[in-house]
């Protein structure tokens, strides 16, 4: 099953770097201008600094009543004092001529009218761009302490030939950044929402999924405003899990209706002759012609039918239980149930035990028991009682000497018993672990513990094999149904 990829253009990675290193360019860009702009319009302290330089210099090197010779003439100038500075100038810096009670003229700030103070703090050692006609005009009042004198430096630029920054000049390039930053602003924004967009339609797709069948899961598609491939090939291996789940669902389905069907015709092929028995043995019960020796006999296998009958019950739902994940549904030959009940677990295993040394006899098997009494358990009496008689049959069937010891302490049985070198490899065969002991083995014994909840440890060391069960009383509500 595959989806349409013909709609992813690229990938988000590529998508988010194209996109990013488009406002990093534009970004770049902007501070260029304004560098460049800076610089062409004189906006940056260069001019201040060479100003200071040249009045720091040139301060030094000529006196108060040397004529200082111009360098630049027409775009640099030098006085020294007021007195010496054109009027032009004078009115630039707000400086006006007052005769102050004599004929002379004293030169003085328009605000202030101190002959003692010619310049402001303000003023002073500081840079001052006017415009003059089509000039820029950058007067520089340096004071030297030295001399007690103020130097005056003066750098003209032509308003034709230099870019001077207007004031309407500065509104319009503030206006441009901004729009500048706001396209920007506006790009990240929208990069922000298509990003968005498809994480928020790839989510809405991803739930919608949970919600279909398989019929309309293997028909959904992706929707076309998803584009990033790394969305759709998500969506497309998510869709693939869901339908290999779903097959793998549907195939264990299948395998359970089998299995229902298997057990269903198991279950017939037992029953049937285990009735067969019963009504021979029905019969044969009600003959009066039956000698005391034989009655002895019959009586063995009436006990021997029984309890093949509650073996194969008990197996069959045990097996069922297995299969479906231990949630049994009803025998499909009437209801029987595995119910839970109180009883004693010593006397279980003197039952298991006697029965265990009736069927080998021939190997004059001895047991070694150190068992509490009156030790009450709640749980599947059935279950109980083939544990016990298929563990005590696998140590009487195992033992290399005869001997068998069996500890009883609290609800846990431990059973012991030495073994020859070639059970120990038969019992850690994997091959072999099915085969080993009476009937289904060690197998059925773990099946039966995790049925009930019981813990079962099995160990070999030093020529001797240990079982341990740790048996716990069952729930109120667990029962098994057949």
């Amino acid at each position: 099953m595959e989806l349409n990829n013909s709609y992813a253009k690229q990938s988000l990675h590529g998508f988010l770097n194209q996109r990013y290193l488009a406002i990093l360019v534009t970004l770049i860009v902007i501070f260029v201008t304004v560098v460049l702009f800076m610089r062409h319009s004189a906006m940056d302290d260069t001019t201040d600094y060479y100003m200071q330089y040249d009045a720091q210099v040139l301060s030094e090197h000529y006196a108060v009543s040397d004529q200082i010779m111009e360098f630049d003439v027409g775009i640099k100038e030098y006085y020294w004092g007021i007195s010496q500075l054109p009027q032009a100038y004078k009115q630039l810096l707000g400086i006006i001529e007052k005769k102050l009670d004599g004929i002379k003229n004293e030169p003085v700030l328009a605000n202030d009218l101190s002959p003692n103070k010619l310049l402001s703090n303000e003023l002073l050692n500081k840079t001052t761009v006017y415009q003059l006609k089509q000039h820029a005009i950058y007067i520089l009042p340096y004071f030297s302490e030295e001399k007690n004198e103020t130097f005056f430096v003066i750098h003209i630029f032509n308003q034709q030939h230099e870019a001077i920054f207007y004031q309407s000049w500065l509104n319009s390039f503030i206006l441009l950044v901004a729009l500048c930053l706001a396209f920007v602003i506006f790009y990240s924004l929208h990069t922000n929402k298509s990003i968005t967009r498809q994480m928020s339609g790839f989510h809405h797709y991803i739930n919608t999924m949970s919600q279909l069948d398989y019929t309309q899961l293997k028909q959904h598609k992706l929707p076309k405003t998803i584009q990033f491939s790394e969305l759709v090939n998500s969506a497309t291996s998510l869709q693939t899990s869901l339908l290999a789940q779903y097959d793998l669902q549907q195939s264990q389905q299948a395998l359970l209706t089998r299995e229902k069907h298997f057990l269903t015709s198991l279950s017939h092929e037992l029953r049937t002759p285990i009735a067969i028995i019963s009504a021979a043995l029905t019969l044969l019960n009600s003959s009066k012609n039956i000698n005391a020796k034989d009655k002895s006999k019959l009586i063995k296998l009436n006990n021997a039918h029984l309890k093949m009958k509650q073996l194969t019950q008990t197996l069959l739902q045990l097996w069922r239980s297995e299969q479906h994940s231990n949630v049994v549904s009803a025998n499909v030959n009437g209801q029987y149930a595995i119910a839970n009940k109180v009883f004693l677990l010593d006397e279980l295993i003197e039952q298991a035990v006697t029965s265990c040394q009736q069927q080998f006899s021939r190997k004059n098997i001895q047991f070694v028991i150190e068992m509490d009494e009156h030790i009450r358990l709640y749980g599947q009496y059935e279950l109980a009682d083939i544990l016990m008689n298929n563990l005590l049959r696998n140590a009487c069937q195992y033992t290399a000497d005869g001997n068998i010891k069996l500890v009883l302490k609290n609800k846990a049985l431990m059973i012991e018993n030495r073994i020859t070198d070639n059970a120990i490899s038969e019992i850690n065969d994997d091959t072999t672990k099915l085969n080993y002991g009476y009937g289904l083995g060690l197998f059925l014994a773990e099946k039966i513990c995790q049925q009930c909840h019981w813990s079962l440890d099995i160990s070999s060391t030093d020529h001797f094999f240990r079982v341990k069960v740790r048996l716990n009383d069952a729930n109120e509500d667990e029962n098994i149904d057949l």
